[in-house]
């Protein structure tokens, strides 16, 4: 057997480790709020162990050690667990940014045939209609944002799966390909209600960037000017919208805007402001995910609210670095895979949701979402 196919067999294997490992983690998440309560404090260990079995699987060890970003990724993971010694945080915190900065580092890397992108497809965005008809926001133990924030993910993947059917229906089939489009269209408007239902602004933020980021022709997405800022936007922005929500915290007694009957100015501002005013004291290291949070109704739990900002609050300004500027390199080399085909378009759309949801929640930093960001970049590359 030549090499060639020992790595394609390698390849093979880590795409379905990762299939695996998603099929796990939402089984034991989002299905009975008891098993979520037990499983989810070994979500990031379980994820851990999978980023690790992919990465032995797709990359040779001899390239590794040759790779400047491999290095820095190790650096990173290790400036983050002596940080928290040095704070005396709790550890556990280690394998968010390990497993963020794996995901990071492996997205170009994972490669899905169409069985594959199919399956995927169809399991995960079965959990959108599941969601939908099995209410379980609000009567069955999950927090509604949380109850978003499935049902979102299950929707891009349901979308990007309709949406390839859709583009190989019409090479042969013209009147099913257009009842298809038609249905694809009403799932937007249901999507629309059913996180209205929930009330989560966080996925109503990442609906409408799917929405307008899946009407964009491919002859925008090739601009490299708009897709650029759209990098930047859904990456930094997160810092950007965390010191926006700071400033306006001023004017809350002044200023009201209701999304879902509740003003968007609603908490995080006074969240993220005593979160600032403890990064500032010690930007290095971080603040660690152990420090009480002085805001009365929180109760002193610890919960930042938004993905990026978790890490740079966290795990210090090294950290955070090295994982932004690697995550931006790896979003903009996707570029010309999004503006190939209407399949890539919609995974990167989907993508792109799910960093905008994170303005406002952990979400993509946490599992089962972080495998999932991982699977939507795989298959805007595979297809």
């Amino acid at each position: 057997m030549g090499n060639e196919d020992k790595q394609e067999k390698k390849i093979k294997a880590g795409s379905i480790i990762l299939i695996l490992a998603i099929v796990l983690e939402t089984v034991l998440t989002w299905n009975e709020y008891a098993w979520y309560e037990m499983t989810a404090p070994f979500g990031t260990l379980i994820s851990f162990v999978v980023l690790a079995a992919v990465f032995f699987c797709l990359v040779p060890v001899k390239e590794a050690v040759r790779d400047v970003w491999f290095w820095l990724v190790v650096a990173s993971c290790a400036v983050a667990a002596a940080n928290l010694f040095v704070i005396g945080s709790g550890k556990g915190a280690w394998l968010t940014a390990a497993d963020v900065l794996l995901v990071i580092y492996l997205s170009d890397r994972v490669k899905f045939s169409k069985a594959a992108t199919w399956f995927v497809c169809a399991y995960t965005g079965f959990y959108f209609f599941y969601w939908t008809f099995d209410v379980k926001g609000y009567f069955k133990g999950y927090n509604t944002n949380y109850g978003g924030l499935v049902l979102i993910t299950g929707f891009v993947f349901a979308v990007t799966g309709l949406i390839a059917f859709w583009n190989r229906l019409r090479e042969y089939e013209k009147k099913g390909a257009v009842f298809l489009f038609c249905f694809i269209v009403f799932c937007f408007i249901w999507g629309y209600n059913i996180v209205a239902w929930y009330r989560a602004r966080c996925a109503l933020l990442a609906l409408v960037v799917f929405a307008l980021l899946s009407i964009m022709p491919l002859k925008v997405w090739k601009n490299k000017v708009f897709y650029t800022i759209l990098t930047l936007s859904m990456t930094l922005g997160a810092i950007a919208v965390s010191l926006l929500y700071v400033w306006l915290g001023g004017f809350s007694d002044s200023f009201s805007i209701r999304i879902f009957y509740k003003d968007i100015i609603s908490g995080r501002d006074a969240i993220w402001t005593d979160l600032w005013s403890a990064f500032i004291k010690s930007p290095i290291t971080g603040i660690g995910s152990s420090y009480r949070i002085n805001v009365d109704w929180m109760g002193g739990m610890f919960e930042v609210h938004n993905g990026l900002l978790d890490i740079l609050i966290v795990h210090g300004v090294i950290v955070f670095a090295v994982t932004v500027t690697l995550f931006i390199i790896r979003l903009l080399k996707m570029r010309e895979k999004a503006a190939s085909n209407v399949v890539a378009r919609s995974a990167m759309a989907g993508a792109f949701a799910i960093l905008a949801a994170s303005f406002m929640e952990n979400f993509f930093i946490v599992p089962p979402f972080l495998l999932c960001l991982l699977a939507l970049i795989a298959i805007a590359g595979s297809v």
